[in-house]
């Protein structure tokens, strides 16, 4: 039986993984075709994703590697392999919004964040299983993934970013895009011992993405550690990375002091 490749970032971050790939310890391709071979062999069981373009993302790495021997440095994300949610469209896969129905006629072409996680040298490594059209936190016309946290009872990862969550948790990936209306990043984030991030609405684009509800529809980030996800937010959102002291003077926190609404029955 062949030995399942280690997680490239198993032990380390993104911008060491940056370091090790500019030193030559490691390159894109290599990366790649490890999360590619963690895919094959612990996906059937997890079932985070539904579409793996092994052959684009191999093409891509290798293209990328050429890239960065000849000079060209895309910056922070470059070569970094990513999962992304079967909501949001990526030129070249299918998107099915995690539904058994045909939904060709309603999907907008490759989108604005999927175009920026490109140009900023991201692989793209496949699709994502998600509740049906993102309503829920729970499937219930598909499989639901297999949380990690427990390999003997099949317990909830959460959702609608199941997959995400769980291709994530298994170092199927470097980090994975998930998309919140009303948890969905959060409650899988939770579920997996995650670090997960919910943007403001409005901060990145959703054209390309398979709309819910588009007033609360938001992006948001599921990785291994807060450090990551600044970096990749800094990298996608084109702003300084924050937070890059380790002092926590300046920062500001909210207590909330109401926890339950009051309401009156007459």
């Amino acid at each position: 039986m062949t030995p399942i490749p280690a997680d490239p970032l198993a032990e380390s971050s993104i911008s060491q993984f940056g370091v090790a790939l500019r030193d030559g310890n490691i390159t894109c391709e290599q990366a790649t075709k490890a999360y590619l071979d963690r895919i094959s062999a612990l996906n059937p069981r997890l079932k985070a994703y539904v579409h793996v373009d092994d052959e684009r993302a191999l093409s891509t790495a290798a293209g990328l590697d050429r890239m960065l021997k000849g000079g060209t440095d895309l910056g922070p994300l470059m070569g970094v392999p990513v999962a992304v949610k079967d909501l949001l469209t990526v030129e070249g896969m299918p998107t099915r919004g995690g539904s058994r129905i045909n939904i060709e006629d309603i999907l907008q072409p490759e989108g604005r964040f999927i175009r920026g996680l490109k140009w900023a040298g991201c692989i793209i490594l496949g699709k994502t299983r998600c509740t049906e059209f993102a309503a829920g936190a729970h499937n219930v016309s598909h499989p639901t993934p297999w949380n990690p946290a427990d390999l003997k009872v099949h317990k909830t990862p959460g959702g609608s970013s199941s997959g995400s969550a769980v291709a994530q948790t298994a170092g199927l990936c470097a980090f994975a895009i998930g998309s919140d209306t009303g948890g969905s990043v959060r409650l899988p984030a939770a579920l997996c011992s995650l670090f997960g991030y919910k943007t403001s609405t409005g901060l990145w684009p959703l054209d390309g993405v398979l709309p819910l509800c588009p007033d609360m529809d938001t992006l948001g980030l599921l990785a291994n550690s807060a450090a990551d996800a600044a970096l990749a937010y800094s990298v996608l959102s084109d702003v300084p990375l924050p937070l890059t002291g380790k002092s926590p003077e300046g920062i500001t926190l909210g207590v909330p002091t109401r926890h339950f609404l009051k309401i009156s029955i007459s």
